[in-house]
């Protein structure tokens, strides 16, 4: 009977990283980036980008694209790292992945925004962290550069649902959401749009466009930190 717990034990944790494995290859955000599993599985950042990416699956299922981990060229030799792009024929999404847990605290005024851990039974850990709608606006405005000047963008933040905004404010058209919530506000930004719409090869060729900057080597990654 032991031995049994002892299997049973061992076996569902098995089977559970078997499980995510398969789920990862065999996902869109595999075959965009070509990041390896284990790669994705240890990278807290990485893996916020993953788990985002899956709730932009009903916007790829209908022709959309997405560029995930981009590093855009500024004028001044810098790079700005984007953590996901999603192309739609009413614009393109510009979203940065906050894969965070806690309280956050933030207003899109302020340069810092607040995180705030649980330690122990009544202590906290506070940590600030650069304002994201205005890390966002950095790399829009990067991007902005190497497109076609009237295709719209639009920002959005997207925080995991392991964390809680507890109290943000933001009087822009800014997106600040949960990952889970990330299409449902999307699709009630894309619904405000009248007035434009973008051809499949302007689409296309934005895509192109951005995507050399995708799928970067380690040298390019290394400059971007030392940059930076």
């Amino acid at each position: 009977m032991e031995i049994l717990i002892l299997i049973f034990v061992i076996a569902i944790p098995v089977l559970k990283f078997v499980f995510e494995y398969n789920q990862y290859e065999n996902s869109n955000y595999r075959q965009e980036t070509n990041n390896s599993f284990l790669s994705v599985y240890f990278n807290k950042g990485l893996n916020g980008e993953y788990h985002l990416s899956r709730y932009l699956n009903s916007f790829q299922s209908i022709g959309c694209k997405c560029l995930f981990n981009i590093y855009v060229p500024r004028n001044n030799g810098k790079t700005s790292e984007v953590d996901v792009i999603l192309f739609h024929p009413k614009g393109l999404f510009v979203i940065e992945s906050k894969n965070y847990s806690g309280w956050i605290f933030g207003n899109e005024s302020n340069k810092y925004w607040t995180q705030v851990l649980p330690v122990r039974r009544w202590k906290s850990h506070k940590e600030r962290f650069y304002n994201p709608i205005m890390q966002n606006a950095t790399h829009i405005r990067a991007i902005r550069k190497h497109i076609d000047d009237s295709i719209p963008i639009y920002s959005v933040i997207a925080f995991s649902d392991k964390c809680t905004l507890k109290d943000v404010t933001v009087k822009s058209n800014v997106i600040v959401t949960y990952y889970s919530n990330l299409a449902r506000e999307i699709k009630y930004k894309l619904s405000t749009i009248n007035n434009y719409s973008m051809d499949s090869e302007l689409l296309n060729k934005t895509y192109n466009k951005l995507s050399q900057y995708a799928n970067v080597d380690e040298i390019t990654k290394y400059k971007h930190i030392y940059n930076n």
